[in-house]
């Protein structure tokens, strides 16, 4: 893939633009699994087009993301199994992102975004209770 810069004339002279904004989806879906879900999941996919998708409560293991991935047109995607009954994270992103994850558990999933200047941006996704006496 070509990087390219696009520079634009500024006041002072040509300058760089600004780096393309990045939409972030996030959803807890309550189980991901059956059919009518990824279906409404898809919609709001095409609806929203975002480059980054975090989902929570997924409620499937992590082997069955491929398939996700694919209906979702989402080139890329990190998913943490669940106990079937509750839990269960995911984030997709799309082809052009790089995206590095520094660490994920079963409530969180922190990564690096680097955007097209070389300028990295952390996006923590996480789910859990805000009582720390009510986590597991």
């Amino acid at each position: 893939m070509k990087k390219m810069m696009v520079y634009e004339r500024g006041g002072g002279g040509w300058q760089s633009t600004p780096p393309r904004a990045i939409k972030v989806f996030c959803w807890n879906c309550r189980r991901i699994g059956n059919p009518t879900t990824i279906r409404e999941l898809k919609q709001l996919l095409v609806a929203n087009d975002p480059d980054i998708v975090f989902l929570c409560e997924t409620k499937i293991y992590s082997n069955c993301f491929p398939r996700i991935k694919n209906v979702c047109r989402m080139s890329n995607c990190l998913a943490d199994d669940s106990n079937e009954r509750s839990g269960g994270l995911a984030m997709l992103w799309r082809e052009w992102l790089e995206v590095v994850i520094q660490s994920y558990s079963s409530n969180h999933i922190d990564s690096l975004v680097k955007l097209d200047n070389r300028i990295d941006i952390r996006f923590t996704s996480f789910y859990g209770h805000t009582d720390l006496n009510f986590r597991d």
